[in-house]
Parts: structure tokens; C-alpha cells; sequence
């Protein structure tokens, strides 16, 4: 997947917006408890709260107000008066306790939502099937009252993301196959834009929704489209927002005059996943060895192929605190480029040459082609023999179950630290089958969801990144910016611009065409 959004215009009054250019449109619109932030959908559905672009200060928006106990664990939200589905119906606080209650069941969902709510008391219970609801949910008129068994240091951030769904449309829908309901092709939102049309593998058109009790846009059509190539689209006045982190069109746009770039710095990381054990502690045992791990490390320039194949876009990690943030451990390891360093570590851990090292990837830009391949050769010049392929299947499957690779690259766009040192939990349903259920960050990772005490989170990070230096289950390589593009000859945005894989209010009202 190339996270390449595009807006193109098909007339002069019209602002069209893209799913995924690898990914065209099908006959179904995207479910959000996966990806929140495709722009569309941003305009279409709405959380309880809004997020400002750093994501980190929210403001109610399909709730009025909120108070939280002392101890961390009692939410009280009162919902807005007036909020309506798009086909009329009133959107209550039923809809809340049935949206949580369905995500915690669903199959394909962001860990932000499963980890945060499934704190909630009772959850447990739900989930298992032993009990017909969640006991810590109440709803009292305009008042949802949530109780949790421990705190969630996030929890409303993540309320911020969470998209809420109409429970009288999908109520009968089976949780673990909603995200292929035939609701998707005609989907009923809250938001500020509804679906007019959609005409699949060609655009879907949205206006805006005589619904929407808040103010009201200015841009009175968006077309959904795909579009191959952004840059030739730009240059023949059929392109007028997008973004995008691949490096060929980053390069290839500044050809063109009247867009403006605008750079996000976020925790978008590429790391290469190490196929170490299975939940059961079945090793692959060169690579449980972590001193081949080490001499990984050392043997790949990282900082090189950072600038060389990603200028001005990538920072090199050492963890999974970017070496540029205030939380960055400086004690931890910088793992210098030192191949005869490596080549000792190899020759001190036994490692058997004859071995077949397998390279896998997923990713189809041609960035993280080049990059897969710089990496073979760098294994290669350390004595290795290397295969480099691309994941044929599904890729979720080919990651945590077939698990035919040594080496693995993947991408995570990240909502929080949270994510990061998630994926190292004992109970972690995937990475369990890669790093094994051993559970020595599981203490830590618990204490960081718990707290949004700064200097707290600070002291539990410092302890996360010196458990990855020592145990190094994960090769962190570097983070990622990603730009908006913005012709300005045609439209006017707010200037606000953020994490483009999550939802933050963009203050589209604000937008218009020129």
C-alpha cells in the first residue's frame, strides 16, 4: 500500500477526493474502525470528540460536555441535542453503547479501539459471549455513563477517533463480517457530507447533508475518485488536494508551480519485523539469536538509505521514540553502521552462512523496492545468502501465521507510543506469533496506557526503549513525513493539516472553492 490520497476536480465546482490510487473503488465505501482517516470519511461520519491536528487536545463534538472521576475510571457524556443520521433518524446514545459493544467483536479493527474499550467493565464478559451486554456502559436519557476496571490514559483521544454508527441500519449485522455489509454501499453517516452516488471502480459523489446541525460547508460537491498518476493529473488542472508519503511523486511535484507542499511530521514508522518465535516457543533460531539481531543492526546503514532514498522525508530510529522528540532515552543505542562490528557479532552467535536469509515485503512503491534491495546487499556484503520477495497473499496472514520470512518490512502509522510497544504485549492476538508470549513488556506497556501524566509517561518511556535495546525484537529504521498538496489557484483550505490515517477537524467548513 502506497498511502497516496488524492483529490481531483472533474468540473470547476466540484472538489474531488481519492481512496488509495493502488486501490481504485469498489462497489462498497471503506469501514472506519480501521482506517478514521480518509478525508471522505472524516466528512461523513463523526465521534464522540475532535481532535485537534496534534491529536492531542479534543473538543465535543457529538458529545456537549464530559467529567471524569478523580480515580480515572467513571466517564460521564452528555450528548448534543438535535444530531441526526442523514436519513433523519435521531442519533442517541443507544448508538454509542451499540457502536462500542460491535467493535469489541468485529474482525477488522484498529488496536486503539479493542485496547482502549476493552478496559470497560464487562467487556470481558461481552466478548466471550457470557453476558447480553457490557455492564460498565449505562445510558440515562442524554447522559452515557462508562465505568472502567483500571484507567485508560487515552481514552478520550481515542473517543476522538472512534467513529460512532446508526445501531437501527446494522443492529442485525454479524460483527465479524460488518466490514463487508452491503451497508457500505449506500452508508448513513452523522457528518457534514452525505452520499449522493456511488458508481463503483469509478467515483463516488458526496453533498452536503441538510442533516448537519453545525455550520455548513462552503464546497457544495466532493467526487470520490482514483487517480494513477497525481502528478499528470496536477498538471492538466484535473488534481486539486491530495497527500501522499511516496517518495517518486514527492520528487516528481515540485515540477508543478501552483500546488503548495505542506510537510507532517508524525509517527509513521518503517521497521523490519523479525521472525524470532511462535506463542508457543518455537524458535527460528538464527534469528532468536540476538546477536545476529545486533548484527543486523550494525551492518545496515540505515542512516544512508534514510537519505539517500527518502531526502527530507525520513528520520532513523533507534527506538520507538524518534531520536528528535523530548521523550527520546539518549542512553539507548545508536547502532552506528559498523559492518566489522557485525561480522564478529555473526561469527560470535554461530550463525551458519549456508542459510537462506528471506526478505519479505509488502509495500508496491518503488522507494520500498529500492530500499529491500539496498538491504540485500548490505546482508549480502556481511557474508549472508539473501532472497528478497514480495508477499503474494493476504499480508496480514503472511505476517502472523504462515510467517515464511526471516525479515519482514512493515509500516505503522502510530496514534500514540501506545501502539508501538503494544505490538511487544504477551497478549497481543499477532505479534504473540512473532515475538512469542514471554511478557517482559508487558508490565511497562500497562503503566504508559494507564497515564497521561507527562513526567509518569516520560520515566515508563525511558524503561520501554532500554527493554528494546536489550531485547531487540523489533529493527527500528526510521519515521516517515508525510505532505498535503494543495492547488491554490483553485481552492482554499484552513492551513490545518495533520495525521492523514486518523481523524482531526480539519475545519472544513472553512474551505472553498476560488
Amino acid at each position: 500500500m502506497n498511502n497516496s490520497s488524492v483529490a481531483s476536480s472533474t468540473s470547476d465546482d466540484a472538489l474531488n477526493i481519492a481512496t488509495i490510487a493502488a486501490e481504485g473503488l469498489g462497489d462498497k465505501l471503506p469501514h472506519l474502525w480501521l482506517n478514521r482517516g480518509d478525508l471522505s470519511q472524516k466528512l461523513m461520519f463523526r465521534s464522540l470528540f475532535l481532535p485537534d491536528a496534534d491529536l492531542k487536545n479534543e473538543k465535543p463534538d457529538l458529545a456537549e460536555s464530559y467529567t471524569v472521576s478523580d480515580d480515572k475510571l467513571t466517564y460521564k457524556i452528555t450528548m448534543k441535542d438535535g444530531v441526526k443520521w442523514h436519513d433523519g433518524q435521531n442519533l442517541t446514545g443507544e448508538d454509542v453503547v451499540w457502536s462500542i459493544g460491535m467493535v469489541l467483536k468485529a474482525s477488522q479493527v484498529n488496536a486503539i479501539y479493542t485496547s482502549a474499550f476493552s478496559s470497560i467493565e464487562g467487556a470481558e464478559a461481552w466478548i466471550a459471549k457470557k453476558s447480553d451486554h457490557i455492564s460498565g456502559i449505562s445510558v440515562d436519557g442524554k447522559t452515557i455513563t462508562i465505568k472502567l476496571s483500571k484507567p485508560v490514559g487515552n481514552f478520550i483521544p481515542v473517543l476522538g477517533q472512534f467513529a460512532i454508527y446508526p445501531k437501527h441500519l446494522l443492529k442485525d449485522e454479524n460483527p465479524l463480517e460488518i466490514h463487508n455489509s452491503d451497508f457500505w454501499k449506500n452508508p448513513i453517516g452523522n457528518g457534514m457530507y452525505k452520499l449522493e452516488k456511488l458508481e463503483p471502480g469509478n467515483y463516488a459523489s458526496f453533498v452536503p447533508a441538510e442533516t448537519y446541525e453545525g455550520k455548513k460547508p462552503k464546497v457544495k460537491k466532493i467526487v470520490l475518485t482514483t487517480v494513477s498518476e497525481p502528478t499528470s493529473a496536477a498538471k492538466t488542472g484535473k488534481l486539486d488536494f491530495f497527500n501522499t508519503n511516496v517518495v517518486e511523486i514527492i520528487e516528481s511535484m515540485k515540477s508543478v508551480d501552483n500546488f503548495a507542499a505542506n510537510s507532517i511530521d508524525m509517527l509513521f514508522y518503517r521497521y523490519l519485523v523479525v521472525n524470532i518465535q511462535d506463542a508457543e516457543g518455537n524458535k527460528n533460531e538464527e534469528m532468536a539469536d540476538k546477536r545476529v539481531r545486533e548484527a543486523l543492526m550494525y551492518g545496515i546503514d540505515r542512516k544512508i538509505l534514510a537519505e539517500k532514498l527518502y531526502p527530507n522525508l525520513a528520520t532513523s530510529l533507534n527506538t520507538g521514540v524518534p531520536s528528535s522528540f523530548n521523550e527520546y532515552d539518549t542512553e539507548a543505542s545508536e547502532y552506528e553502521f559498523n559492518p566489522k562490528k557485525a561480522k564478529k557479532l555473526l561469527q560470535e552467535a554461530n550463525f551458519d552462512f549456508n542459510k537462506t536469509i528471506k526478505l519479505r515485503y509488502y509495500y508496491e512503491d518503488q522507494t520500498s523496492i529500492n530500499f529491500m534491495t539496498a538491504v540485500a546487499q548490505y546482508l549480502t556484503e556481511l557474508g549472508m545468502k539473501v532472497e528478497v520477495l514480495k508477499f503474494q497473499g493476504d499480508v496480514a496472514s503472511e505476517l502472523y501465521k504462515m510467517k515464511d520470512y526471516d525479515l519482514a518490512l512493515k509500516g505503522l502509522s502510530s496514534f500514540g507510543y501506545e501502539e508501538w510497544y503494544g505490538e511487544y504485549e504477551s497478549k497481543n492476538a499477532n505479534f504473540k506469533n512473532v515475538f512469542g508470549s514471554e511478557g517482559i513488556f508487558d508490565n511497562a506497556v500497562n503503566r504508559l496506557k494507564g497515564t497521561e501524566d507527562m513526567k509518569e509517561r516520560q520515566e515508563i518511556l525511558s524503561e520501554l526503549q532500554n527493554l528494546e535495546v536489550e531485547h531487540l525484537y523489533k529493527l527500528p529504521l526510521y519515521t516517515i513525513k508525510s505532505y498535503y498538496y494543495v492547488n491554490e489557484e483553485k481552492v482554499k483550505t484552513s492551513g490545518i493539516y495533520g495525521n492523514p490515517w486518523y481523524n482531526y477537524d480539519m475545519k472544513f467548513e472553512e474551505w472553498e472553492i476560488k
